[in-house]
């Protein structure tokens, strides 16, 4: 009772005092928009999704049958209009298909209104006879037929046969994997067998010469036909059946599926041409996707492989199905390989150095190369700057900011990566400060570190070639010719004061005759040998002369009392270390 989309493929029914109820055609079960070209269809102005089918009498008279078609199969739901149109009468032997037997002088009843339910009559019917009917799905939709025979109490009517429906050789086979098989049309009472293979260049059966049991084997693809005769009664029945061999699908075993660990759906299409890569060209195959092996054995395949959720899975199946056979393969494993996060080389933060200014030192680059599975994204300010593995960067960014779009082609997966660029730079100067003397006052040097880009990172310092020390203050730092250096925390670079001395001397003296720092000299001891001494008062002039180991100054000048001052010195000496003469100058305080 299923629908056949043209009348080569019409299946049989038939009516009793109960409604025979069967699916309609509709655009989600058939191709066949509407009835091919050919046949009278004599009141049917169109044929839009057609079914056909064929009825035989089992007793003369009259046949009446209410055709309707519903949404539901109890009936219920939308009714559609329904159409018909009925042929006949035929013998079995005819070729009730041919466009000459669809003709109009055939045409016993037919109907194009729009009912939902029609009345279709066949009158003097007699027995054996064949009538072929058409009904068609104006609205399209899905729904179901419904056929009754509406006379069956009244005086003159007549019955169909519903041994019709009980096919002789069963329904069509599609054989997988299968080289032959054996064709069964036994039949009671029969007498003779005839065995038929359609032609389809001459486009009718042809007798299998020599055939002529119950049974015939068959090894390949074809429509076979079997006439079955019975002398006793001078009838004949026949039964067709299409016979279809394809070879077993093979799936082929796939890579591992490479997938991104944060990713939370994966196409698993993207195996299917791996999977395929050993089918043949017989038809048209599909690879089916399973979560477990029970799903495979029943029927079960995953709805939206192309965008399959994952929820952990280690391992997932496939097989092969034949589009038109619906033949499938063995299953095959779909394992998953997760790419991790990449251990890439680009720091949160990226240190740069510039000049105090502000200015880059020289160019430099961030990133690495990862290989050729690797494609590169580089942006800078909200532009793709770059496509290669590394970055060169040769002027600053106004963002401080870079960024990387890393994919893993094999994994169709992306990574982000973004590093900030800190500027660092030395000081731009430096300025130092001496207090003590060496002698009552150890020295202690400051140094102050001004200029520079980021100076609130901080700096660190040391003298001469020491240690480098955190604290800009030095408290034992030696006679002697020094210099500081100062480097910011990221070894940007290194700026150098200018050399300073530092020689023991008086910071003051009061000469008011207490005994107690009543002149001011320099005399030479175990590291110095004074060679000459001169004190200046603040406008340069010369006011004293002194000895290297005489007894000082007094403070005057002329024979008068200089006043409370600053007065300033020039001392030449020889390092008595080094054997170097230097020069010294700096200056004291006279306090009265």
């Amino acid at each position: 009772m299923a629908q056949g989309s043209s009348c080569e493929n019409l299946e049989p029914f038939c009516a009793g005092n109960e409604a025979l109820v069967f699916e309609n055609s509709n655009f989600e079960n058939s191709s066949q928009l509407n009835g091919p070209e050919g046949p009278d269809y004599g009141c049917l102005l169109s044929q839009p999704y057609p079914a056909w089918f064929y009825l035989q009498v089992e007793e003369d008279g009259d046949l009446g049958f209410t055709i309707s078609q519903f949404q539901n199969a109890d009936g219920s739901g939308n009714a559609y209009d329904v159409d018909f149109v009925v042929w006949g009468p035929f013998e079995r032997t005819d070729d009730y298909c041919a466009d000459e037997a669809l003709s109009a002088d055939n045409i016993v009843d037919c109907s194009y209104e729009v009912f939902t339910e029609e009345q279709m009559s066949i009158t003097g019917a007699e027995t054996g006879d064949i009538y072929v009917v058409l009904i068609t799905n104006w609205e399209s939709q899905p729904g179901y037929i419904s056929l009754q025979q509406t006379n069956s109490d009244n005086d003159g009517a007549g019955s169909t046969d519903c041994t019709i429906l009980d096919s002789t050789l069963g329904d069509d086979l599609i054989l997988c994997g299968e080289t032959e098989t054996s064709l069964d049309g036994t039949t009671n009472g029969a007498t003779a067998y005839e065995w038929y293979v359609f032609d389809e260049e001459e486009e009718q059966y042809e007798l299998i010469p020599g055939e002529e049991e119950a049974t015939l084997t068959v090894s390949e693809t074809g429509n076979y036909k079997v006439v079955v005769s019975d002398a006793l009664n001078e009838e004949t029945d026949e039964d067709d059946i299409n016979v279809s061999f394809y070879p077993e699908p093979v799936a082929s075993s796939p890579d591992a599926l490479l997938v991104c660990s944060n990713a939370t759906s994966v196409n698993l299409k993207n195996l299917d041409k791996q999977i395929l890569a050993d089918v043949d060209e017989t038809e048209t195959y599909r690879v089916n996707y399973y979560e477990t092996q029970e799903d495979y054995e029943e029927e079960n395949p995953i709805n939206s492989p192309e965008d399959f959720e994952l929820n952990d899975e280690d391992q997932l199946f496939a097989a092969v199905e034949g589009e038109s056979s619906a033949c499938i393969s063995d299953l095959v494993s779909v394992e998953f390989n997760y790419i991790g996060d990449n251990e890439y080389g680009l720091e949160e933060t990226t240190v740069v150095c510039v000049t105090p200014n502000g200015n880059l030192e020289a160019p430099f680059s961030i990133g690495e190369d990862l290989g050729g599975d690797f494609e590169y994204e580089w942006w800078v300010d909200g532009q793709i700057v770059s496509t290669n593995p590394v970055l060169n960067i040769t002027s600053l960014p106004e963002t401080l900011e870079v960024s990387l779009v890393l994919t893993d082609v094999k994994a169709d997966c992306q990574q982000e990566f973004s590093s900030e660029l800190q500027i660092y730079s030395p000081p731009e100067s430096i300025e130092v400060d001496v207090e003590g003397d060496g002698l009552d006052r150890p020295f202690r040097v400051s140094v102050v570190a001004s200029g520079g880009v980021n100076p609130d990172e901080g700096y660190e310092y040391r003298v001469d070639e020491g240690a480098w020390q955190n604290s800009n203050i030095f408290n034992t730092i030696p006679f002697g010719v020094h210099t500081i250096s100062v480097r910011d925390l990221k070894a940007c670079g290194v700026t150098v004061s200018e050399e300073f001395d530092l020689v023991g001397y008086p910071q003051f003296f009061t000469p008011n005759t207490d005994g107690y720092n009543d002149s001011w000299h320099i005399q030479s001891d175990s590291r110095i040998r004074v060679l000459s001494l001169h004190v200046f008062d603040r406008y340069g002039k010369l006011l004293k002369q002194l000895k290297p180991d005489g007894a000082g100054w007094d403070g005057t000048h002329g024979n008068r009392d200089l006043p409370s001052d600053d007065y300033w010195f020039k001392l030449e000496y020889e390092d008595i270390e080094t054997g170097e003469q230097r020069v010294f100058k700096s200056h004291f305080t006279l306090k009265r």
